[in-house]
């Protein structure tokens, strides 16, 4: 099991920006194959997201590898492109990840780009 706490670093709730569409879509996929998913929140580290399909929810479990295929915030397409992950929880259809490598954006330029 990974030892990870995102706690202390600072996450952007999708929901509370303003003029934003309040969801942003995904396109990702572990060793079982594609997945639907919804970012929640995110920072530089990782991000927390729900698997939108029951089925999905059997495709990723705690400790799996991700691939972020990507991602698109307002004009930023190909956010997140390419980005490699690890499930460090998950809890139902809610799974929390960490980025190897970390985003190289500031919490303040994710904002931006969602804004």
């Amino acid at each position: 099991m990974i030892n990870y706490n995102r706690r202390n670093t600072e996450r952007i709730e999708v929901s509370s920006i303003q003029n934003f569409y309040k969801q942003c879509d995904i396109a990702a996929s572990s060793g079982k194959g594609d997945l639907d998913i919804t970012i929640l929140d995110i920072s530089q580290q990782g991000m927390k997201f729900r698997v939108n399909c029951t089925e999905d929810t059997k495709k990723i479990n705690q400790d799996d590898r991700l691939l972020i295929r990507g991602c698109i915030f307002n004009d930023s397409i190909g956010f997140l492109s390419n980005q490699q992950a690890v499930t460090v929880w998950k809890d139902d259809n809610l799974c929390g990840i960490k980025f190897t490598p970390e985003l190289e954006f500031t919490g303040e330029a994710i904002r931006e780009m969602m804004s």
